[in-house]
């Protein structure tokens, strides 16, 4: 596991009204790094960050001012969950062998070292679901949903699990049964929601953007976008469009929806940045990649 020392650079000027300046990198010199970042996964005090590449086979962890590249053979990346305490992240490890997939399941700390191994290796398919617990995650096992405490205790519900079963939608609180909550007209992609799961917003395949509120409210305002991202006060959605030419991504640009007012601004783009995958740090800043790059840059917001 290598350790760098970063600088980390966030600007501050802000606006009186909803809007945006211009984005700047936000962790000076990750542009200098081989990879290219395509997602952010933060953790929940968005005090760390995972970085992954486009074929989610590397992983570069940012804790505080250091960045941690993380060596674990046959890593997957494409689902990295945040422990509640943020000290560690649940993600599955991928491997071929006769032309089949091999897949596994880990547990790993904040700084890239591996914690435990759920599952060393099945050619079953396995999707990392989330934490309700400090030390309680579960997963899905050819759809078949696993909970397990590291240190094996009881299973802990300090928050509640939401989770997708190809169109269906779920959401468990308890020991008791899964609810489901919402039933769409094609795969569901891309879970965000808050703590309490009082707001949950997602995708239908097909770039059909999905708001449930209060678990049972289906708010279907936004016309087209993916990767939405609640703000922590819940009053603001971000969310990227993407064009592409039918072999790869042209342009991009973020949007914002106030859950208040049903209304969208598109937040400028002077630079003619590829944006996508923006993720909320505060209530007023985001965190965004720049696809052409690979940087992650920011935006500072305000109303």
């Amino acid at each position: 596991m290598l350790k760098t020392t970063l600088t980390f650079f966030i600007i501050f000027s802000l606006p009186s009204v909803v809007h945006s300046n211009n984005s700047k990198n936000s962790l000076s010199g990750l542009e200098n790094l081989e990879n290219h970042y395509f997602s952010i996964f933060a953790s929940p005090d968005r005090q760390s960050f995972a970085l992954t590449n486009s074929n989610y086979n590397s992983l570069d962890i940012v804790n505080g001012k250091d960045l941690f590249k993380v060596s674990i053979p046959h890593i997957n990346t494409f689902s990295c969950k945040w422990s509640p305490d943020s000290e560690k992240i649940l993600l599955t490890t991928s491997n071929y062998t006769n032309k089949r997939r091999k897949n596994g399941l880990i547990v790993i700390s904040q700084y890239g070292e591996l914690l435990l191994t759920i599952i060393e290796s099945t050619f079953k398919n396995i999707i990392p679901i989330g934490w309700t617990g400090d030390n309680t995650f579960h997963y899905q096992l050819n759809n078949i949903v696993q909970s397990l405490n590291m240190n094996g205790d009881e299973i802990e519900w300090n928050q509640p699990l939401v989770y997708s079963i190809n169109n269906k939608l779920y959401i468990k609180d308890d020991i008791s049964g899964p609810v489901l909550i919402h039933e769409a007209n094609d795969m569901i992609l891309n879970l965000s929601y808050q703590l309490d799961a009082n707001l949950i917003a997602f995708e239908v395949y097909g770039n059909e953007p999905l708001i449930i509120k209060n678990k049972s409210l289906v708010i279907n305002d936004i016309d087209d976008g993916n990767m939405l991202s609640i703000s922590e006060d819940g009053k603001t959605v971000v969310y990227a469009k993407l064009k592409d030419d039918g072999y790869q991504i042209t342009a991009g640009d973020l949007f914002l929806f106030d859950l208040k007012n049903s209304t969208t601004i598109k937040l400028q783009n002077k630079n003619g940045e590829i944006r996508m995958n923006p993720v909320w740090i505060t209530n007023e800043l985001i965190y965004f990649i720049d696809f052409r790059t690979g940087s992650i840059n920011s935006l500072i917001v305000k109303q």
